[in-house]
């Protein structure tokens, strides 16, 4: 997920919380969990609609995929604030009915059309009885789908309204796909392997790099991030796009670790997708405690204790966890990051067009994790529902004793984004010539991660670098990872 800015995160509420070890534990002041932004499930009725909802037809193995589409109605050139629970479904909330079959599940989705995570539209299916099924927040997504697993035969509605629209011309697509026949084909399972002991076949994760993208080399919005992760849509113009702890080398999230300073950044936007079957699951320990007597045993608060797993479905139903690496307190960002899922580096470009040797790395190589890119909808698969909201998730303890750990992750269909203005995301380009080089992202780049495919894949933004400009030249999202 994209993380926290550094303005934001130093206006939060942090307590201190002194564990029975005696280790400190910072515990922070989140923001309201998306699911309290949410109807209650079994609501009883469907928002009353100020106009007839909209028919899109009936369900089934001839009509096996129903479309409809919606739009914000803005008058002023102004960001909108809307209620995402409307308590009647008129300004800015669609209705939309069809026919479903009786036991055959399909998954209702809706995608910005802008693909921006900035308008955070929001979906609620009801069933034959106008009872809620599920509701999902857009906040922080460009995209939201819910899977109906075993449904009645009968009339359903989905209502369609948003949290907040930056754009003023912001509109969505939306479908209602069968799980069934040819428009559902998601990838196969991983089969006759063994995982920690289990011999089965696995729903595994297989990561894609997209090419790092909105490359920037001078302005800065005048915060980062904010605590969401939505960039904001102004920048100061300013001669380099180094924030000022950037200048001053305090960006490491290790408390008390100073880098060198830098003058001049070369900044980007991320995007690492999952294609796979399965989800990729990680959990980092909050606290394990001793099982007999209660008392903390580690924290991933606590430098060195923070080894995260991986848990790893099989197409039973059950799943195992693995050893995935390890992970950290980000101080500056104020949540947890997983350590192992990528890397990004810059290399010069060689005179016959080769990549050459390395230059440089990003300092950003930790990760809270989360559904942000939902790049599987309009899909047969992979695609499904946001699992991962990243924030206030990459805080927030799910499991309970002895092992409280936080869950981050990325599921199918869907990518975990950072924006440019991501503090501490940049490659430092102070000594850097103009010329011709090329970034190379790169996943699982220790190998910690077991995923479908390849052990690493790597894209490339080719680039032209300036004394005071960068324009990319061209992407290719797969090229062999350099040995470097």
């Amino acid at each position: 997920m994209r993380s926290w800015g550094l303005a934001a995160v130093l206006t939060r509420r942090i307590k201190i919380v002194t564990a029975a070890a005696a280790a400190l534990v910072l515990v922070v002041g989140a923001a309201p969990a998306v699911a309290d932004l949410l109807p209650p499930l079994g609501s009883p009725v469907t928002p009353p609609s100020a106009t007839p909802p909209t028919p899109i037809g009936h369900l089934s193995p001839s009509s096996p995929l129903l479309k409809f589409h919606g739009a914000v109605t803005n008058p002023t050139p102004l960001p909108l604030v809307n209620n995402p629970v409307p308590v009647v479904c008129a300004v800015n909330c669609d209705e939309f009915t069809f026919m479903a079959d009786a036991r055959t599940p399909f998954l209702v989705s809706i995608r910005d059309n802008h693909h921006s995570p900035n308008d955070g539209f929001d979906l609620s299916v009801y069933g034959p009885d106008d009872r809620l099924i599920n509701a999902a927040n857009g906040i922080g997504a460009d995209g939201q789908a819910i899977q109906v697993s075993s449904p009645n035969a009968g009339t359903y509605t989905a209502v369609v309204t948003f949290t907040y629209a930056e754009d003023t011309d912001a509109a969505y697509d939306g479908e209602v796909r069968r799980l069934a026949g040819s428009t559902w084909k998601p990838p196969a399972a991983t089969c006759n392997i063994t995982v920690s002991g289990v011999k089965g076949c696995f729903a595994l994760p297989k990561l894609q790099a997209v090419p790092a993208f909105d490359m920037h080399v001078d302005g800065l919005p005048p915060v980062a991030s904010t605590p969401l992760g939505f960039p904001l849509p102004a920048t100061v113009p300013t001669s380099n796009s180094c924030y000022i702890d950037e200048q001053y080398g305090i960006t490491q999230p290790e408390v008390g670790t100073v880098q060198n300073p830098v003058t001049r950044c070369l900044r980007f936007t991320t995007d690492v997708r999952n294609v796979g079957l399965g989800a990729l699951q990680i959990r980092i320990p909050w606290l394990v405690v001793d099982g007999s007597g209660g008392s903390p045993v580690a924290s991933g608060f606590v430098p060195g204790q923070c080894n995260a797993e991986q848990a790893v479905g099989l197409t039973n139903g059950s799943e195992v966890t693995r050893p995935a690496g390890t992970c950290l307190f980000h101080a500056i960002h104020a949540h947890f990051h997983y350590q192992d899922l990528v890397s990004f580096a810059l290399y010069k470009v060689n005179a016959d067009g080769t990549t050459g040797a390395k230059i440089g790395k990003s300092l950003k190589e930790s990760f809270c994790l989360g559904d942000d890119d939902y790049f599987g909808f309009g899909t047969a698969g992979p695609n499904g529902p946001r699992s991962y909201v990243g924030q206030p998730g990459c805080n927030l303890p799910a499991n309970p004793p002895p092992k409280i750990t936080v869950n981050e992750g990325v599921s199918p269909g869907w990518g975990d984004v950072y924006t440019w203005d991501t503090p501490g995301q940049f490659v430092d380009i102070s000594t850097t010539p103009p010329g011709t080089y090329d970034v190379i992202e790169k996943t699982n780049p220790t190998g910690s991660l077991l995923v479908d495919g390849p052990q690493q894949t790597c894209s490339r933004s080719r680039l032209a670098l300036t004394a005071d400009s960068v324009k990319v030249l061209s992407t290719t999202n797969d090229v062999p990872c350099p040995t470097t």
